[in-house]
């Protein structure tokens, strides 16, 4: 008796579909993997969103409580980097409202409790940031006439050399830099956003901002040091200025523009080789350097009060 036994087929259809099945397999879950580590370890996908002003320009979108990198973000309900705080100001609460840009922001680079104004809002005292990326001294103004100045005992202004000539253009804010909205996909996050800055051949070396003074700056920082409440000026030197010991040109006009006011220099306080993350934003020991700039602000304008301590890590 005679069987015959017809070999398989290979590379038939249902072996090609098996492959296809497999291969689609292998892509879902390197896709749900990719995502989970994207979004649990990295924190992607939920980036901090900024929300367009009619007279600040733009802002923190109020009540935000994430984690980027590892670093913990809070902004509260005015759209200030620092945690939720009571309007009316508790007896015997010393009260500092701290304005400026990414210096004193810190970026999801910095956990919240590694900022200047966290490391002083101790022992009675609460240093209030508000803040935002690239703010010059016309949005910190926008932001104070729109809000108050909280019950604040002190108002202190950190100004870069380059706010002299930063004004707002009012232009829509860009996704890369002042996001909006949440992203679908942790992953398009990692792709569009960050990966490209690191491909060879997009790779930039950032520069100095040397920005030429502007009247409408310049005026923004005359109004807020002669606002009803005593005021200190922190004056922020970047990286190179530091290195070569010469200021770039809104320094002098930020002096004249605030004069009349205590004014402190943070370059006394942070090393230009280990206070810097990039050009002119502080890492976590710059940003203890700079709450010494803050501590000092406080001694100048009220010696009556004791110094506050501030941590003793070297700058």
């Amino acid at each position: 008796m005679n069987i015959n036994v017809k070999p398989p087929v290979v590379g038939g259809q249902a072996d090609w579909l098996i492959v296809w099945v497999s291969l689609l397999c292998v892509c879902f879950w390197a896709f749900v993997g990719g995502e989970l580590f994207c979004r649990y370890y990295l924190g992607l996908g939920t980036p901090p969103l900024s929300i367009a002003h009619s007279t600040i320009e733009y802002m923190w979108a109020p009540n935000q409580d994430i984690y980027r990198f590892g670093n913990h973000i809070v902004i509260n309900e005015l759209g200030m980097r620092s945690a939720h705080f009571p309007i009316t100001k508790p007896a015997g609460e010393f009260r500092a409202l701290v304005i400026g840009d990414s210096v004193i922001d810190g970026g999801a680079l910095t956990d919240q409790a590694d900022l200047a104004t966290d490391i002083l809002s101790v022992d009675g005292a609460l240093y209030l940031n508000a803040s935002a990326g690239s703010w010059g001294p016309e949005n910190e103004e926008a932001y104070i006439n729109r809000f108050g100045t909280f019950n604040a005992d002190m108002l202190i202004v950190v100004l870069s050399t380059h706010d002299a000539g930063d004004v707002p253009t009012f232009a829509a804010l860009d996704p890369e830099t002042h996001p909006t909205a949440k992203p679908w996909f942790a992953l398009s996050e990692a792709a569009f956003r960050y990966l490209p800055r690191y491909l060879p051949w997009n790779v930039k070396e950032p520069k100095e901002i040397d920005l030429p003074p502007a009247r409408s700056a310049t005026a923004a920082i005359a109004r807020m040091v002669h606002l009803d409440l005593p005021v200190c000026v922190i004056t922020h030197a970047d990286r190179q200025e530091r290195r070569s010991g010469v200021r770039g040109q809104g320094y002098r006009a930020n002096l004249a523009a605030a004069s009349g006011v205590s004014i402190i220099d943070d370059a006394q306080f942070i090393s230009p080789e280990t206070g810097y993350r990039d050009v002119i934003h502080l890492n976590n020991v710059g940003q203890i350097g700079l709450s010494k700039a803050m501590a000092k602000c406080r001694a100048v304008v009220f010696p009556q009060i004791e110094p506050q301590s501030t941590p003793s890590k070297g700058n």
